[in-house]
């Protein structure tokens, strides 16, 4: 389930579309009361919204939930009101967001428009690895694909080596660590042969003897290893010197192999992808508080690529990875520079790192998809 701030971004947008086509009066302040907000996006959204019960955890929305809210209803009416879409008095809308195994960007669509929503975001796409690579060499890596494990394994395993041994020496002090935050309780207790982790009702029993991180995951769940481990590391070691130093040489290692292959093997049959181009025309829509933006991206079919690979590589500035792709802009001979940030979305060591990519700082989409006035 997404968060209730994904959530009410797509979903206020949809819904704001939907009061004015069926030209039901409505303030934007009525869409800060939550059983409110749900009884309008029923009514004029058609299909199944029952997944965004998180939304009933409210009364009245929190003002940074509220923010989100106006910056939809500005887009929304902005939609509505444009010239360029033509919305019929029966138009059908739908939230799409919603479906996590979907592979296209809409996130609602109005009729044959499909749109994809951001707000107070850089971030293009989220994608892993194996997605990058495949976009960016023409390979077909298999979805799990680990930057790591895969690209700096020694490098990898000395990080962890490190930790784990922090770890043990930690509780050979101090037996016992815990963290509390509301109701949600955080726990480590050390024992003579094994270590316990436990996080509520949860708990995984660990031998001190684990040398690897495959070990590591077999003997823990996603949970544990992020509301325990990770949060030991968050707490106690995350400043350590040498922790960071290990870090950091995982990451350049990886990074370079990973920036050095694409760069040796590029290939342009599944850039589309990369630049989120559908099989189907869309629309990118982004709102921040100050401005409102509606580009039109084209189908496969109708896109003509003036877009020229540049190179590839890797900036490490504190520990964190990330693969910079550069492109530019035959025509207008702008440059286009997207980051991949490589790390764990869910606690250090727990799963594979994403490659979420995020549009550089002094990029305009402009330059890929074209506005609409």
């Amino acid at each position: 389930m997404a968060d209730i701030k994904t959530n009410l971004r797509e979903l206020s947008v949809a819904t704001t579309i939907g009061l004015l086509n069926a030209n039901i009066e409505f303030e934007r302040k009525d869409l800060y009361n939550a059983k409110r907000f749900l009884a309008y996006a029923k009514k004029v959204i058609n299909n199944d919204i029952s997944s965004a019960k998180n939304l009933v955890d409210y009364i009245i929305f929190s003002d940074d939930l509220q923010i989100i809210i106006d910056n939809g209803y500005k887009l929304g009416k902005k939609i509505y009101k444009h010239p360029y879409f033509h919305i019929s008095k029966n138009a059908k809308i739908n939230w799409l967001g919603n479906d996590t195994q979907k592979n296209d960007p809409i996130d609602i669509s109005v009729d044959h428009y499909g749109f994809s929503l951001k707000e107070e975001s850089f971030i293009l796409k989220n994608m892993g690895l194996y997605q990058l690579l495949n976009n960016l060499t023409g390979s077909n890596y298999p979805r799990g694909l680990h930057i790591f494990n895969i690209f700096a394994k020694k490098e990898y395993e000395q990080w962890f080596a490190y930790t784990w041994n922090s770890l043990l020496k930690y509780l050979q002090k101090y037996s016992t660590w815990q963290f509390k935050k509301g109701k949600d309780v955080s726990k480590i207790i050390y024992n003579e042969n094994s270590i316990l982790f436990s996080f509520n009702q949860e708990s995984s029993c660990i031998p001190i003897s684990i040398k690897t991180t495959s070990e590591y995951m077999n003997y823990t769940t996603s949970k544990i290893r992020e509301k325990v481990f990770a949060k030991w590391i968050k707490d106690v070691i995350a400043n350590d010197t040498y922790y960071i130093q290990l870090k950091k040489t995982c990451s350049k290692t990886a990074g370079k192999k990973v920036s050095d292959k694409i760069n040796s093997e590029f290939c342009e049959n599944n850039i589309y992808d990369f630049f989120r181009i559908d099989s189907k025309e869309y629309y990118y829509a982004k709102t921040t508080s100050t401005e409102t933006t509606i580009l039109k991206v084209p189908a496969k079919n109708d896109f003509h690529s003036i877009i020229e690979f540049q190179g590839c590589k890797y900036e490490v500035p504190a520990s964190q990875l990330n693969i910079i792709s550069t492109f530019q802009n035959k025509k207008t001979k702008k440059i286009l520079e997207f980051r991949n940030e490589c790390r764990f979305s869910h606690g250090q060591f727990n799963g594979t790192p994403e490659a979420k990519m995020y549009i550089g700082k002094d990029t305009s989409l402009v330059e890929l998809y074209e506005p609409l006035d």
